[in-house]
């Protein structure tokens, strides 16, 4: 964050373009559903990611915000059901949830054209065989005759992780105020609390309130920094989402944002009291967004919000033993999914299904044990025999309790301001499953679908593609063009997949949308067909209204990622470094 002192340091010819481009940058806020109170000035929420995951009668709960402003010591609140006590609450690693978002974030992806002269299968990037074979990793060798092969169960990470440190938490009686707790404490709390907290009092839910150790928190630069998850759960009912309760510590301007993510055996889950709409997906885009993405996204979100305010964005249902296609990153470990609130889950679960006992060992298999057995003296026979018959417990036990974790992962995204936010979101869940997303491209035209509708299984993406034709000389007689798949061996490039992340850090006006999508989205009158204002310069500060009207009304697909406002400083930089140069010359 550039401070008045950095901007006061620079010399004229560049702290003008400078400061415009940092003022350009500045990040939206985004809400909270809770509030934050502190010492001095209230901290302004910047973004907020919710998990709730859902197995019969009870629900857990995970709340991970940033926020900014100064580093004295705050304290936050959370509206929960009466039946949340204080072993109820803890703190996990913001890693879980970060993965949640890596996993089902909207994503950018490259097609490649395949060698025309190649007759073999075309085979995607996510079907790339990654899996050892000969003589195993790193060269070691495999188990060999009278050697047991170490059963996978028995390596998978069951632990469950939580943090310790960064708050001091308490849960307050359900239906007291907890403005006292605050005042106690010398915490203010923003204006306008008491009247949005009484609703929440009169419903007799409980209050957590959490004091966070400003020493402990991880500062993403200038005043912002990230907070850890705080975890509850519930046995009652939950399915409102006190989101008013953080338009307190929202910004005098701008919109707020908010990602929920819902986790449960079979059912998707979505906002019934607000319009819920799909993403646009399997859109063809101008390569400049590749590592561009998130602000691609948020000015295809505001092109949403213009026509559709209330809108609540579907962007991702899958199956959590998948991650899309592609995978910008692994699938949830058992770890994680035990961690996110499966472990609490575990409680109902009777003792003869948590450890089963183990199936009949087959003929191969007590052919081995006794060729293992065999050259040991009678007493490390036995205790070699312990340590088997326990570790075919350990592996009955670890696959019933992979069997018992199976979850469907969806992801909401809700941008708004306080004219739109009139009332708590509600979750419910939604039988059916979606598809949408991963169709693939066909032809030189790329044709592919972008709709979304009901499939045998959840498989829904929000996907944007990119093509490279195929541009080496072909040289069979009977070449088979414009078949579309992963990048060619002798790629050098970076395998990774972009995603639209970290949003409320991002511009939304640096590369506008309606320049870069090359799949006509009708919806939203943008692409080809549709006329494109030449905004110039405004189009940097969000002026997208005083361009209207001007320019041919030509879409300009391969315009470079910063705009006309990025090169016109580049320029302005250039020109006067050279004069600069030449005055010393001169001199």
């Amino acid at each position: 964050m550039l401070t008045t002192r950095a901007v006061r340091a620079l010399s004229p010819s560049t702290a003008l373009p400078v400061l415009l481009l940092a003022l350009s940058l500045a990040p939206p806020a985004a809400a909270f559903p809770g509030l934050m109170a502190s010492k001095g000035k209230p901290p302004v929420v910047h973004s907020t990611h919710v998990m709730v995951m859902k197995k019969g009668p009870t629900t857990v709960v995970s709340v991970m915000p940033d926020y900014q402003g100064s580093l004295e010591p705050f304290a936050m609140l959370l509206p929960v059901p009466a039946d949340v006590v204080a072993d109820h609450v803890v703190t996990l690693k913001r890693e879980y949830v970060d993965h949640a978002d890596q996993i089902s974030a909207p994503r950018f992806h490259e097609f490649w054209e395949q060698d025309p002269c190649d007759q073999g299968p075309t085979e995607q990037e996510w079907q790339r065989n990654l899996k050892v074979s000969g003589s195993g990793f790193l060269g070691m060798p495999q188990p060999g005759f009278g050697e047991r092969k170490v059963a996978k169960e028995l390596l998978i990470d069951t632990q469950v992780r939580t943090k310790e440190g960064e708050y001091t938490l308490t849960v307050l009686a359900p239906g007291t105020s907890p403005l006292g707790w605050l005042s106690e404490r010398g915490y203010k709390p923003p204006p306008g609390a008491e009247a949005a907290i009484a609703p929440y009092v009169s419903q007799g839910l409980a209050f957590v309130a959490a004091e966070v150790d400003v020493k402990r928190i991880e500062l993403v630069g200038g005043d912002r920094a990230q907070l850890s998850p705080i975890r509850f759960f519930t046995d009652q009912p939950y399915d409102t989402l006190p989101m008013r309760l953080g338009l307190l510590n929202a910004p005098d301007k701008g919109k707020q944002e908010f990602v929920v993510y819902s986790l449960d055996p079979s059912k998707r889950y979505e906002v019934s009291n607000y319009k819920t709409i799909d993403a646009p997906t399997n859109i063809e885009v101008d390569f400049a967004i590749k590592e561009r993405m998130g602000e691609f996204y948020n000015s295809l979100y505001d092109k949403i919000l213009a026509k559709n305010p209330e809108a609540v964005l579907r962007e991702y249902a899958w199956s959590h033993e998948g991650c899309g296609q592609p995978c910008a990153t692994e699938p949830f470990a058992l770890s994680e999914l035990l961690s996110l609130g499966g472990d609490i889950f575990e409680r109902a679960v009777p003792d003869e299904e948590k450890n089963p006992k183990p199936p009949e060992l087959t003929k191969d298999e007590k052919d081995l044990d006794k060729e293992i057995l065999k050259p040991l003296k009678p007493k490390e026979r036995r205790e070699k025999k312990k340590v088997l018959d326990e570790d075919r417990k350990k592996i009955a036990a670890v696959k019933a309790l992979v069997e018992r974790h199976k979850y469907v992962l969806a992801r909401l995204h809700f941008r708004f301001d306080q004219k739109v936010l009139t009332r708590d979101p509600k979750l419910g869940a939604v039988d059916g499953a979606l598809e949408g997303g991963i169709a693939l491209p066909k032809g030189q035209k790329r044709e592919v679908s972008t709709a979304v509708g009901s499939g045998k299984e959840n498989k829904l993406q929000t996907r944007y593609n990119n093509f490279h034709n195929w541009k080496p000389v072909i040289k069979c007689p009977s070449p088979e063009r414009w078949r579309w798949g992963k990048s060619p061996p002798d790629y050098r490039g970076l395998r990774k997949t972009w995603l639209a992340d970290d949003l409320t850090r991002k511009s939304r006006t640096q590369i506008p949308a309606e320049k870069m999508v090359l799949t006509p989205i009708a919806d939203l009158q943008i692409g080809p067909g549709f006329a494109v204002a030449d905004a110039g310069a405004d189009a940097a500060d969000g002026g997208d209204a005083a361009g209207a009207g001007k320019g041919c009304g030509c879409r300009v697909g391969t315009r470079s990622p910063g705009g006309i406002f990025a090169f016109g400083l580049f320029a302005l930089g250039v020109a006067r470094l050279r004069r600069s140069i030449s005055r010393r010359r001169a001199l």
